[in-house]
């Protein structure tokens, strides 16, 4: 039991499997009316609408929050950031957060907004869970971990997988899909090497200065150039096949490792990144030629 509420929210994905919507069901069934926990459904968090009624309810939220997406967490996280939704990255050491953040480097210090909230997120990828009992049996974990939690972590774990009943609260959005980048700033330098290279106007300054996605929806769509270029893997498109570039840690984590490009004469990130802008420079060239040879 808990002071006060703790927040879960479940963001669906853009178009659930079978297995994903079971699992969903599965989880809803065990936190339901769950007494210290307010569960909120939400619509795929990368189509949300700035602005719009679920980004409202999230940023109506002020205390610790869990949240449960399709999403690796490092990308839940910043795309919540660029909503307006912060507070520190909840690490998770049983499901390996904490290898990952050694294989990663030690974290650089936050260089932007000195107000961040007095608050932990925590971002659990639905993926990693084949069952929804090990998935509750991790948001108990968290729960009883929590200031003015009583029960030991297991037997919370254990409770939140047994109940069902109740409703949770349903956000009712339109979306549509969309692609645009988000700036981890644990990691970025102010490099502007981003800025420089978008030729869409994607990027701007705020007044650390820091470079921010000012304008989202002037991404190209499929377009992940200046992730490619970024030296800090800094900038992560969460929709990307690619996992280093759609947030994965493990798969962001350079090392010492060879760059295979340079010993096959294959061409480098900096190639690829230039021929993905120029592909998108042709398509949005193709785009305004169609509109101007239409009859208005």
């Amino acid at each position: 039991m808990m002071t006060e509420k703790l927040a879960i929210i479940l963001a669906g994905d853009r178009d659930p499997t079978i297995g994903q919507r079971a699992l969903q069901d599965e989880l809803l069934a065990g936190l339901r009316h769950r007494p210290g926990l307010d569960v909120t459904l939400l619509p795929h968090l990368v189509d949300l609408a700035p602005n719009g009624p679920a980004v409202r309810v999230l940023r109506s939220l002020a205390g610790d929050l869990i949240v449960l997406s399709w999403l690796y967490p490092r990308a839940a996280h910043w795309v919540l950031d660029a909503q307006g939704v912060r507070g520190r990255f909840g690490r998770i050491s049983a499901l390996g957060d904490e290898k990952k953040k050694e294989a990663d480097g030690p974290p650089r210090p936050a260089r932007r907004r000195p107000d961040l909230p007095d608050r932990t997120i925590w971002c659990l990828d639905l993926r990693r869970f084949e069952r929804a009992e090990d998935c509750l049996a991790e948001i108990g974990r968290l729960a009883a971990a929590l200031p003015g939690a009583r029960a030991p972590a297991a037997e919370a774990g254990a409770r939140l997988a047994a109940e069902a009943g109740g409703a949770a609260t349903r956000v009712d959005e339109s979306t549509r899909p969309r692609w645009y980048p988000v700036v981890d700033f644990d990691r970025c330098t102010a490099c502007m090497e981003c800025l420089n290279f978008c030729l869409f106007g994607v990027y701007g300054l705020d007044d650390t200065p820091l470079p921010v996605v000012e304008q989202p929806d002037a991404c190209r769509p499929g377009c992940p150039a200046c992730a490619r270029i970024c030296p800090e893997g800094a900038i992560l498109f969460p929709r990307h096949d690619d996992p280093a570039i759609a947030g994965d840690p493990a798969a962001a984590s350079a090392g010492l490792k060879l760059d295979l490009s340079q010993l096959l004469g294959a061409d480098g990130a900096a190639d690829l990144a230039a021929r993905e802008r120029q592909r998108a420079v042709a398509e949005l060239d193709q785009l305004v030629d169609g509109l101007e040879n239409m009859d208005l």
